[in-house]
């Protein structure tokens, strides 16, 4: 329960020392901005290209990897057909509300926690390569298309795509890992230790962006907010637990996927949210709530299934 905790407290720690560091101006108004751009551009994308590189794709493609994959999609796809009929938000606010509302800090929260709930990191590995190499960089794609101004054609959809630096970090990631290529030292270096500064850049920008914040409840975001907290904390890991039974898995390999399912929002959602200025409110108070959250949630899901007697 220790490395739980402390990987909770750290996020904690690295967004106060943002938000410090904005409230006393050693942080000037536009850093979030400048920081956020490093990150998209620079640190995500050598984190992406390392992580999966270096990935062993016959360990990770198996059953783990389709619950991934199906509960992802699922929950993004109902939350936005909820909220879409509930409270008709912006296209940009609606992606960025579904993307808070799926996408997993399967890193910062979900290795201390594999660690300590289910014995080994190693099943956080399947959620971070879905993660990474799709779900992420199709997230920031849309983001970009729904920023203001911006005129949808195909062109436009094809131009983002091809351009966008994630996509192609996770392309070429996957052609190394695919026929096993040893990357040069100098370069896997490189990009594994600029990738390993993105976690830390995306929470200090993130706490930097509370500075003066508020969130009404009441308000439309306020209900965007608590919708994406409860399908990220519930409805995730419920489809995660369902899918997992419909592939026949059961025992340790079930709880591991539902647990993994409960992984708070990534810090991803708030860089894309951050970067088109669509949905900032959505993004900052769901990363909030939920990873304020995933505790007790975590250390219920594998109560109740040892209720059950499923492990």
């Amino acid at each position: 329960m220790g490395q739980v905790i402390e990987g909770i407290a750290v996020i904690a720690v690295i967004m106060a020392v943002g938000w410090i560091a904005r409230a006393t101006k050693i942080l000037k108004t536009d850093a979030t901005g400048h920081i956020t751009d490093l990150v998209y551009w620079i640190a995500a994308p050598a984190l992406l290209f390392s992580t999966i590189a270096s990935a062993d794709l016959d360990v990770v493609i198996g059953r783990p990897l389709v619950v991934a994959a199906a509960s992802g999609v699922v929950t993004a796809s109902v939350f936005a057909l909820i909220a879409r009929l509930t409270m008709r938000p912006t296209i940009g606010d609606l992606t960025v509300g579904a993307m808070s509302s799926s996408l997993n800090n399967a890193a910062y929260v979900g290795i201390p926690i594999a660690i300590y709930v289910l014995g080994s990191a190693v099943h956080g590995v399947p959620i971070m390569v879905f993660q990474l190499g799709f779900f992420t960089p199709m997230f920031f794609v849309l983001i970009d298309l729904c920023t203001p101004g911006i005129t949808l054609s195909i062109v436009t959809i094809v131009r983002s795509v091809v351009t966008n630096p994630m996509v192609i970090a996770a392309f070429l990631g996957f052609l190394c890992a695919a026929v096993s290529l040893d990357v040069p030292p100098l370069i896997a270096n490189a990009t594994e230790m600029i990738g390993q500064s993105a976690p830390a850049l995306v929470l200090i920008s993130f706490g930097a962006s509370l500075v003066g914040q508020r969130l009404t409840v009441r308000s439309q975001d306020g209900h965007m907010v608590i919708l994406a907290s409860c399908f990220k904390l519930m409805v995730q890991p419920a489809c995660a637990f369902g899918a997992g039974l419909l592939l026949g898995m059961d025992g340790h390999a079930l709880l591991a996927v539902t647990v993994m399912g409960a992984m708070p929002t990534a810090q991803n959602a708030f860089i894309a949210s951050a970067r088109a200025g669509v949905g900032n409110h959505i993004a900052q108070g769901t990363v909030l709530i939920t990873t304020i959250m995933s505790l007790p949630v975590t250390v219920l899901i594998a109560w109740l299934f040892h209720l059950a007697a499923l492990v």
